[in-house]
């Protein structure tokens, strides 16, 4: 039986006003350029409806981005975000291809140089729904396990900097070593979303993966570029792709059985385990670089049914 596909609704007329402006002035184009091309009037419904629904969602959850401001990573939190409501694997692939469209149309229209929507795997037929992938701290201590087995230090580095900061992909990408506060444990001047410059703090062992990569490029005379974390395709002015970083991701999935693992979910991972431990919501918040409690508390926190089962058995009523 076909898997059935549970339908999104985020429209809302008074939200809808107060969409990004220069989003706004691109999609009213891009319905002028809809009726130019003759398209039939069903899929250009369908079309402005998917994309209201992605404005909407950057309102709501992405700081009001413009669609110029976005990025892969932006795009598959969106993703991500209908596959765990529900969608099937041909509502995405019809969202993806909407959104594609847009995003050909502002090429065309020379605003863009590429289309964040290149650098995104598209969902395959039969593939189950995908749902958020939380690391449990006996994962961390098994994927801890299979790295060093694995012997790569840069994929070593990579996870840990990634859990431990909590940094979306593309700071990531983007990380220098001259960021690095080695006393403080921080990168400093990380650019984030909406032009924000933010710290990343890291763990004691990451230091440590971070410190062995140092010696191990410096011991086989690898140019980096001065990036953290390189390819060969790496050059002075061209960090790593994102695209690279998922399949990194994919790697240590597969080795920890895992294998949707993805790179948002150490970010969600880390905040879950933070808050499992006694860290509260405010300081979470401010490590995720959220601007307040509710984004944190919705989209990232996983409950820990344990510990709420135990509370309950604890009252007596």
């Amino acid at each position: 039986m076909a898997e059935r596909s549970k339908r999104i609704c985020l429209y809302d007329e008074e939200k809808a006003k107060q969409i990004n402006p220069d989003t706004l002035k691109l999609f009213q184009k891009y319905q002028i350029d809809m009726s130019i091309r003759d398209l039939s009037k069903n899929t250009i419904l369908q079309y402005n409806s998917d994309l209201m629904q992605w404005f909407i969602y950057m309102y709501n959850n992405q700081f009001n981005l413009s669609v110029l401001e976005a990025k892969d990573e932006d795009l598959e939190e969106y993703y991500y975000w209908r596959k765990q409501q529900g969608n099937n694997v041909n509502r995405q692939k019809r969202v993806m291809a909407s959104i594609s469209a847009f995003y050909k149309f502002l090429r065309k229209k020379k605003l863009i140089v590429e289309s964040p929507v290149e650098f995104i795997e598209r969902p395959k037929a039969g593939q189950p729904i995908t749902v958020q992938t939380y690391l449990t701290k006996e994962q961390v201590q098994l994927m801890r396990e299979k790295l060093q087995e694995h012997g790569d230090i840069q994929l070593q580095a990579y996870a840990f900097v990634s859990l431990t900061t909590m940094a979306r992909v593309n700071a990531v990408a983007n990380l220098r070593w001259e960021q690095i506060d080695w006393d403080e444990r921080i990168f400093s001047n990380v650019l984030e979303k909406e032009g924000k410059i933010v710290e990343l703090s890291f763990s004691e062992e990451t230091k440590g993966y971070l410190e062995k990569l140092v010696q191990y490029r410096k011991d086989n005379e690898i140019n980096d570029y001065g990036w953290v974390f390189i390819s060969p395709y790496v050059s002075e002015n061209k960090p790593i792709n994102n695209g690279t970083l998922n399949d990194w991701c994919k790697v240590i999935g597969q080795m920890i059985g895992e294998p949707t693992l993805h790179c948002h979910d150490f970010r969600h991972s880390f905040a879950t385990l933070l808050k499992n431990e006694g860290v509260n919501l405010e300081d979470v918040s401010v490590m995720l670089n959220h601007s307040g409690t509710d984004v944190t508390k919705k989209f990232y926190i996983k409950t820990d049914t344990s510990k709420v089962r135990k509370i309950k058995d604890s009252i007596n009523i």
